[in-house]
């Protein structure tokens, strides 16, 4: 099993970052989506040095990150992007359909969303620095066994 930190919208502010970490635990991977995508490197250094991944979002002008990723965790494919060059949902679900994923994982919105549409999983993990319409800070945790894929969102509060 595979325990994945997942963040977004982090725009280098870290104040809730202690707490997060404690509330995750024990990770073996980081999903960073954007939004001072560079934000990874500290997290990941604080969460032990474990291997990140990332995508740019529409404040990550001259990063040198993707603007998607599509990573294999245990037996699923994943699929990383920002969200910002999508206009719905459903264009994000068709993407990671195309591609075999088994979630599509985004940010851009700062309010933190899980939900499925048949088989795949949409989880936007909201944002830990600047929540947005009345939600909580929040991060998440993906647990991925084989196929499975459990997901636990972390409020910050």
């Amino acid at each position: 099993m595979k325990r994945i930190a997942v963040f977004a919208d982090t725009h280098n502010m870290f104040s809730r970052l202690p707490l997060a970490l404690e509330r995750l635990g024990k990770v073996d991977m980081l999903f960073h989506l954007g939004d001072f995508a560079i934000d990874a490197e500290r997290i990941s250094s604080e969460l032990g040095d474990v291997p990140y991944f990332s995508v740019k979002g529409n404040n990550d002008s001259g990063s040198v990150y993707p603007r998607m990723r599509i990573e294999r965790v245990e037996d699923v494919w994943i699929m990383l992007v920002h969200g910002d060059g999508y206009h719905t949902l459903y264009q994000m679900i068709d993407k990671a359909r195309e591609h075999n994923c088994a979630a599509v994982l985004f940010g851009h919105t700062h309010v933190p969303l899980l939900q499925a549409d048949g088989e795949v999983l949409i989880i936007n993990p909201g944002s830990i620095s600047l929540p947005r319409q009345g939600s909580k800070p929040s991060c998440a945790l993906l647990e991925v066994d084989g196929k499975d894929i459990n997901v636990k969102m972390i409020p910050l509060t």
